[in-house]
């Protein structure tokens, strides 16, 4: 028992000595200490000042789109004589289709080749050696999170104003280039309105001219005429549709482009609190470091007079 209750007391001084060390240390330390956090903090406001405010501009971009009634359902339509089969065909998919994917947005916005030269200019890269790479890492797109057809735009800017510019500059470049991709689609669909009209115009002729002269057609061909005319009036109001989808459902932003009045970066409370941590840690590391080189020395001299 007297062993244990000895080892208990001696272990009680140890950490009362260790203690002890610790604040003499930090006594005989601090003044290195406090001067390296100095040092830590004029480096953290020198680079606040020598690095200019970065404004960010926020934008929620909504992909063009077609109507479910794509170029697959209207060719089928076109090879089929069948009314059931024409019947069938229009029971199309009601929702819009994305004329492109945001996956497939970011990716080629990720190319320097997809800027154009107003779009960098309005970025305020144009001065840059690589003024399309610098465009490039002036914008951020992200998807947002179970919403299919819309992307999160970020750009920055020297100040708001020129983050919400640069932004708007994005959004017509997406715009436009959307609009590129559909529009083939719209053309060949615009297309096959003109000609089928054409063609119901003649059948619609050729009923009327029948009964109005008279003239015996026979069941067959006045039943085939009939059917062309209801196959041709529904591939016009299925094309109407992707037509005016189209064009009702054209790239746009979802809320208005937002730009904070405060920067981004540099970060000043983070900077601070980096530059002061850091300071102190160097400080006290260095004045660690003296304290252990001191140490050894002092064991060296001793062992050398012993010998």
């Amino acid at each position: 028992m007297n062993n244990q209750n000895q080892r208990s007391q001696d272990s009680q001084i140890d950490c009362e000595i260790s203690l002890l060390d610790i604040l003499r240390f930090l006594k005989s330390a601090y003044k290195t200490i406090l001067v390296f956090g100095a040092l830590g903090l004029a480096i953290a406001i020198a680079y606040l000042v020598i690095t200019p405010n970065r404004f960010e501009a926020v934008a929620q971009i909504q992909m063009a789109q077609t109507s479910g009634a794509n170029n697959n359902n209207i060719n089928n339509i076109n090879n089929n004589n069948n009314l059931n089969n024409i019947n069938n065909n229009n029971n199309l998919n009601s929702l819009g289709i994305n004329v492109e994917e945001p996956a497939l947005l970011i990716a080629r916005l990720s190319s320097p080749s997809s800027f154009s030269a107003g779009a960098i200019a309005a970025c305020g890269q144009q001065a840059q050696s690589n003024s399309a790479l610098a465009a490039v890492q002036t914008i951020k797109l992200t998807p947002i999170k179970g919403i299919s057809n819309v992307v999160e735009l970020k750009t920055v800017g020297p100040t708001s104003e020129a983050a919400s510019i640069c932004a708007q500059a994005i959004f017509e470049l997406i715009k436009t280039s959307q609009a590129q991709i559909q529009a083939p689609y719209l053309e060949e669909a615009q297309t096959r309105l003109v000609e089928d009209k054409s063609r119901l115009d003649q059948a619609k002729a050729l009923v009327a001219k029948a009964d109005k002269s008279g003239a015996v057609m026979g069941a067959a061909a006045y039943l085939s005429t009939r059917d062309e005319i209801k196959l041709l009036s529904d591939q016009m109001a299925l094309l109407q549709d992707v037509i005016l989808f189209s064009q009702s459902h054209v790239t746009r932003l979802v809320s208005p482009i937002y730009a904070s009045d405060n920067p981004v970066a540099p970060k000043k409370r983070i900077a601070l609190l980096v530059g002061l941590s850091g300071g102190l840690l160097m400080g006290l590391l260095i004045a660690l470091g003296r304290q252990i080189w001191a140490k050894l020395k002092s064991q060296n001299n001793e062992a050398g007079k012993v010998l």
